[in-house]
């Protein structure tokens, strides 16, 4: 059946060849398994074949429309805002608050004087990686931390990226319920004296 086919197709591409003009060479082999393959380059025990292309002749493509005589536009740069921020703080959570339970989500807000103008972007900062969030976001919910101190930074940016204003850090810890059995801990672990 495969040898039919390839013959098959051959047999197209040959009749095919004169009426466009163009054809592409191709290797074809078949493996231990008797499953034709058929490849761009060469590998041994390739046969070389010429296909041709399946494009339609020059004449026969559609013309290209007419230009139209609105005007072009062009790419303007983003509008730059002219504010002077004065405050940029992250006012919750409280600096060094601890949070408790493995799936504690902290939520984060931030402010700044003035308000965020338009074409400035907010951005958040968990331990010096950037949150994902709407770029006007002045406020965040961080699920799933890991345990420990962790650092948060808000910054402003222009509507190119450039850094404006970058906020204090604000320290937060997380807080885990133990998983060893408290009655095996301090005291507990010396161990009992041999009965007399």
């Amino acid at each position: 059946m495969g040898t039919r086919l390839l013959v098959l197709c051959c047999l197209l591409a040959a009749l095919a060849a004169p009426a466009h003009g163009a054809t592409t060479q191709m290797w074809v082999w078949v493996d231990s398994n008797g499953v034709t393959h058929y490849s761009d380059r060469p590998v041994p025990g390739a046969k070389l074949i010429s296909i041709a292309s399946m494009e339609p002749a020059e004449d026969a493509r559609p013309a290209a429309p007419p230009p139209t005589t609105s005007p072009t536009t062009t790419a303007r740069p983003p509008q730059l805002s002219t504010a002077q921020y004065q405050v940029l703080e992250i006012f919750q959570p409280a600096e060094n608050e601890t949070f408790f339970g493995a799936d504690a989500a902290v939520v984060v807000r931030i402010r700044s004087e003035p308000e965020l103008a338009s074409g400035d972007q907010m951005r958040l900062y968990l331990d010096g990686t950037l949150v994902e969030g709407e770029p006007t976001a002045l406020e965040y919910t961080l699920p799933d931390l890991e345990r420990g101190a962790h650092s948060l930074r808000a910054q402003i940016v222009d509507a190119r990226g450039k850094p404006k204003m970058l906020s204090e850090p604000r320290m937060i810890n997380m807080r885990h319920e133990t998983v060893s059995n408290p009655r095996a801990v301090g005291p507990n672990l010396r161990p009992r004296p041999a009965p007399h």
